[in-house]
C-alpha cells in the first residue's frame, strides 16, 4: 500500500486502474493499493463462515451511519485513519470482556472493557432454588470498573455478571457463593455475528 500527501494534481484520481490498483483518499492522503479480486469458488468452511460474519457486520455499520445517535457515538471514539464503518465493523466482530469479578463488602466489583465500548454491565441474583432475587445494571466507574451493590448475598446464591457492548455482543461470568472463602467465576464470551460461544471456562479467584 503506498500513501502520498494530498496535492491538486492528484484530486479526484480515484477508483480502480487497468484491474490492478485502486485508488481512494482518506483523511487528505491517497491510498493505493492492490485492487480486489474475487476467489473462484467457495473457500473453506471457515473462510465461509468469516465472510457472513463480515457481511452481517456491515450491515451494522449501515445501521450505525444511519442513526445520529450511534453514528455520533462512534465518531466520538475514531483515532488514527479510523472511520465510523470499519470501527462499527470491528466492534461488531469482537465481544466485551470481563477481566474479573470479585465480591468486597457485599458489593459485585466487576472489571470490564471492550475494542470499542461496553455499553452496560447486568448484575443478577439467583437463590440457591434457582428463583431470581434482584437483578440491575452496575454503575460504571473510571478505567473499566463497574460496581453492583445488591440487597443481600446469602450463602449459596449464584450470581451472573453480563457485559454486553453497543451491537450486542456478550460476556457472561457467573458463580455460586461458598459458605466460606472466594466464588470460582465461570466465563462465557458471545458474539452475536454467529451467536458462538468463543470462550467458555472456569476462572479461580481468591
Amino acid at each position: 500500500m503506498i500513501q502520498q500527501d494530498f496535492n491538486a494534481i492528484s484530486t479526484g484520481a480515484t477508483g480502480m486502474f487497468g484491474k490492478q490498483v485502486v485508488m481512494y483518499m482518506r483523511y487528505g492522503k491517497k491510498i493505493v493499493a492492490k485492487a480486489p479480486r474475487k476467489r473462484p469458488g467457495k473457500g473453506t468452511p471457515n473462510q465461509e463462515r468469516t465472510k457472513a460474519d463480515f457481511t452481517k457486520a456491515a450491515g451494522w455499520s449501515a445501521r450505525v451511519r444511519a442513526n445520529a445517535d450511534l453514528n455520533a457515538r462512534y465518531k466520538a471514539g475514531l483515532t488514527g485513519g479510523k472511520n465510523v464503518h470499519n470501527l462499527a465493523i470491528a466492534d461488531y466482530l469482537v465481544a466485551p470482556v470481563i477481566h474479573g469479578a470479585t465480591v468486597v463488602k457485599g458489593r459485585v466489583i466487576i472489571h470490564a472493557t471492550d475494542n470499542f465500548r461496553v455499553a452496560s454491565v447486568k448484575v443478577m441474583v439467583y437463590h440457591a432454588n434457582g428463583d431470581l432475587l434482584e437483578a440491575g445494571l452496575a454503575a460504571e466507574g473510571a478505567s473499566g470498573q463497574w460496581t453492583y451493590s445488591p440487597l443481600s448475598l446469602p450463602a449459596g446464591c449464584s450470581i451472573v455478571v453480563v457485559a454486553t457492548d453497543l451491537p450486542g455482543n456478550e460476556c457472561r461470568y457467573e458463580c455460586t457463593l461458598p459458605q466460606n472463602g472466594q466464588p470460582a467465576w465461570r466465563v462465557t464470551m458471545v458474539r452475536v455475528a454467529c451467536r458462538e460461544v468463543v470462550h467458555d471456562g472456569v476462572v479461580e479467584t481468591g
